[in-house]
């Protein structure tokens, strides 16, 4: 069960981050410390790595460490198993329609709740209507995407961010692993 949550975790993450990167997010790379909390479960502590549209995230919980690499370029997620040295591979889906680009639009759209600060970064806070609930965003200027978005089902945040250069090795399947068959995925709508 915690598997299935941290891999539509990683869906939401990545979907969200190719949404707000736009254009831009072939030059953007960085490392960061993510915590997620869903809604009436424990928080996941993870680290995430962005490489223009390569993602891969980190997490541990009782079933041991997990690491998920989604590579839209082989149209591919791979789901990591370092303690069975195996990995899954799940076709790549897009669902890019889910989430809107934060343009001038969207801000004039929401409320603005206040300013905050977020790992250190000087933030505005919104709030936006999106299919009848609410969804809160923390922008800055520093960052290419949302610091931290809180909606009906997880928030989502980041910290101790390193912008710069990230390995290209990171985004790749370890050597010697074999590989075990994903169970159904449910198809893209």
């Amino acid at each position: 069960m915690r598997r299935v949550l941290i891999f539509s975790i990683i869906l939401m993450i990545s979907l969200t981050i190719y949404a707000f990167l736009g254009i831009a997010r072939a030059e953007v790379e960085f490392s960061a410390d993510i915590v997620i909390v869903p809604k009436g479960d424990e928080p996941m502590n993870g680290k995430i790595f962005v490489k223009g549209d390569w993602i891969r995230l980190e997490t541990s919980d009782e079933d041991g460490p997990q690491v998920t690499i989604v590579r839209p370029d082989k149209k591919v997620t791979w789901i990591l198993s370092p303690e069975d040295k195996e990995y899954e591979e799940i076709p790549y889906m897009s669902m890019n329609k889910t989430f809107e680009e934060w343009t001038a639009e969207k801000e004039k759209n929401s409320k603005f709740i206040g300013d905050e600060t977020i790992s250190g970064m000087h933030c505005k806070k919104y709030q936006a209507m999106e299919d009848g609930e609410k969804t809160i965003y923390w922008i800055a200027k520093e960052f290419p995407f949302p610091l931290k978005i809180e909606d009906p089902d997880l928030t989502t945040e980041y910290k101790n961010i390193k912008m710069g250069k990230v390995q290209d090795s990171l985004f790749e399947l370890p050597e010697g692993w074999g590989k075990k068959y994903a169970p159904n995925v449910p198809p893209e709508d």
